[in-house]
């Protein structure tokens, strides 16, 4: 009997040390086959008061528990415990690892993912006791967070056009401010601005602070910049929260400001000049903070008239009213006179005549580009450029209207040449009030046959005209200097030849035609003022090489001109230098007239003009029988020396 209570005592141990701790969930290092006891970890969630809990939301303070003990249900201490969440959209873990503590405890906190976040999961829990692993996990759910928005604090619930407010809502989570949960607020108002941002086509987001409060700044000037009025709602809302609203009233803006704003063109031209005679001057009215203001009444009136300016209409110079566009914007006509001069328009609130603006920069030329007073200049005519590609020269025009005064900046010339390469244009600018621009000429193929290269510079402008009244202006009784349509004389025919450049305007009037300079071609004039104001230069590809010259000598005297090889008619390069030698030295040379080599300036339709250039030797001390060996040295540096010339 009492060796078998001895057994009964034995297995009733065995039992006891076999089965785990209590709590909500518990763990062990796996089966050992053989029914000896196993380190635990055994997990609980419980709310701020310690009271274990099966749910978390927001500001719940939540934590898990977990408990560790060894195979004898002693607590571990001072053990590494690594826990998970099956699922990290629902609820986060902070920190992820914690030590246990003196009872074997180790916890961390628990919160929902988001406000929105909603589900369950299950939080695991590990540790490694001895050798021996151990885990242990329990289920819980993530329950919607009890958030709520305050009322909107509005620091002003009425603001005059244009204004500013502060509003602000508080987020609570349970009650309790939300200090530590960062909470989006969506902000909009029915016009107007929030933080800057237009708000008509979606919200704009901010997050609480530490105090749990969202504020923004309301500006009543909607997304368009115009003002708003009347009463404004503004809104504010949460996901999980109900929407907050407030009201402002917002002041009707009054218009207090006129600016000026452009003039199109800035510059006109006196009335019959065939140039633009109109021009666009627009003002904006403006609000208190800038605003555009529509539908305001605007007065505009001529206050500085040189002569015959008319205002809405050529002529009238009556005051005009206009109203204002969606935009604020107010515009009018101003038609040029007779006399040349700055115009100057004033535009005046109509409600408060000491409101206005006044144009600038608007002024009435005289004329365009005047055919009499068109001139094209080569810094250089005579170029190293039958065999060299690349010598250059510059093409200047200098224009003027018909009274002599410097045309409108910006005024373009066109440029077309008939070989090497031009700059195909240039705009005009005034220096020191004279009005001019330039462009590079190069020499390259094609090389014109004779090594003449016809180059035409032209833009719109006028003919001339005498003036019989006297008035500037071409009317009856005045009569044309007439010019047909411009043309490149290629050939300088002084006639338009088929396959020629021209500018054709597509008048057929009967008129003679010319070359030369402006070239013209024949009947193809009008009996309107406007033309293409035109002028052609010519430009020579000189050769490289010179021809052998015939000398004129004397005793006292060697004379010779000097040609290019490859055209004759064509002098050499500007800049070719001559040089010679004597033999024997007791003949002396005084001087070397002509040299270095003058530019050479071709008229142009002229081709068969003989441009050789005159070199004449001056001597001294020479006797019968004496030679002179002479050296012709191109601007590149080739040298040419012609067999020693004996003197008689």
């Amino acid at each position: 009997m009492r060796w078998m209570r001895y057994l009964a005592a034995v297995a009733a141990a065995g039992l006891v040390a076999a089965c785990g701790g209590g709590g909500s969930s518990t763990g062990s290092s796996g089966s050992n086959g053989g029914g000896t006891a196993t380190p635990t970890l055994t997990l609980s969630i419980v709310n701020s008061t310690g009271a274990a809990v099966t749910s978390v939301s927001v500001g719940g303070a939540s934590t898990v528990r977990g408990t560790l003990r060894d195979s004898s249900g002693a607590a571990v201490a001072g053990r590494l415990v690594t826990f998970t969440v099956s699922d990290e959209a629902i609820a986060t873990l902070s920190p992820a690892t914690a030590l246990t503590d003196a009872s074997g405890v180790a916890q961390v906190s628990v919160e929902p993912a988001s406000l929105s976040a909603r589900g369950a999961a299950t939080v695991t829990a590990s540790a490694t006791v001895g050798e021996s692993p151990v885990t242990g996990s329990t289920d819980f759910s993530v329950s919607a967070s009890s958030l709520a928005l305050s009322a909107l604090s509005i620091s002003s619930t009425s603001l005059v056009s244009g204004g500013n407010a502060t509003v602000s809502t508080t987020a609570s989570i349970a009650g309790v401010a939300a200090g530590s949960t960062p909470v989006n607020v969506a902000f909009s108002a029915s016009c107007g601005r929030i933080d800057g941002q237009d708000t008509s086509a979606g919200s704009f987001s901010k997050t609480t602070n530490g105090s749990g409060v969202a504020s923004v700044t309301y500006s009543s000037v909607d997304g368009a910049g115009q003002p708003c009025s009347g009463t404004v709602t503004v809104t504010a809302s949460s996901a999980g929260a109900s929407a907050q609203t407030g009201t402002l009233t917002v002041a009707a803006p009054v218009a207090n400001t006129v600016t000026f704003v452009d003039a199109t063109p800035q510059q006109i031209f006196v009335a019959g000049s065939g140039a633009a005679e109109q021009a666009v001057l627009r003002f904006r009215v403006l609000s208190s903070v800038g605003t555009s203001l529509a539908s305001v009444p605007v007065q505009l009136s001529i206050e500085t008239n040189p002569g015959g300016v008319g205002l809405d209409a050529s002529g009238s110079t009556a005051a005009v009213t206009k109203t204002s566009d969606a935009d604020g914007y107010v515009s009018v006509s101003a038609f040029s006179g007779t006399i040349p001069g700055a115009v100057k328009v004033r535009a005046a609130l109509v409600s408060s005549p000491t409101v206005f603006a006044e144009s600038q920069f608007l002024t009435v030329a005289s004329g365009p580009p005047s055919q009499r007073f068109m001139s094209l200049s080569a810094g250089q005519a005579a170029l190293e450029g039958w065999a060299i590609d690349g010598t250059s020269t510059t093409l200047t025009v200098r224009l003027a209207d018909r009274q002599g005064n410097a045309v409108e900046d910006g005024t373009v010339i066109n440029f077309t040449a008939e070989g090497g390469q031009v700059a195909r244009s240039c705009a005009t600018t005034r220096t020191n009030n004279i009005s001019s621009c330039s462009v590079t000429f190069v020499t390259q193929n094609p090389r014109p046959a004779g090594g003449r290269a016809s180059v035409l510079a032209y833009t719109e402008g006028t003919k001339d005209y005498v003036d019989a009244n006297g008035n500037n202006i071409f009317d009856a009784g005045d009569s044309l200097v007439q010019i047909g349509d411009a043309y490149r004389d290629d050939n300088e025919s002084n006639a338009f030849d088929a396959g020629e450049f021209v500018v054709p305007r597509g008048a057929s009037g009967a008129c003679a035609g010319a070359g030369g300079a402006f070239p013209s071609r024949a009947n193809t004039c009008d009996s309107g003022l406007a033309t293409t104001v035109r002028q052609q230069a010519v430009l020579l590809f000189a050769s490289t090489s010179p021809a052998t010259p015939s000398f004129v000598t004397t005793r006292s005297s060697v004379s010779f001109r000097l040609r290019s090889a490859d055209n004759p008619l064509l002098p050499m390069p500007a800049g070719t230098r001559v040089t010679a030698t004597t033999s024997p030295t007791t003949c002396l040379i005084d001087n070397i007239g002509g040299t270095p080599l003058a530019d050479v300036r071709p008229a142009p339709g002229s081709p068969s003009e003989d441009l050789a250039s005159l070199v004449a030797l001056s001597l001294s001390g020479c006797a019968a029988g004496n030679t002179v060996t002479i050296t012709v040295t191109a601007p590149s540096g080739l040298a040419t020396t012609f067999p020693a010339v004996t003197l008689p």
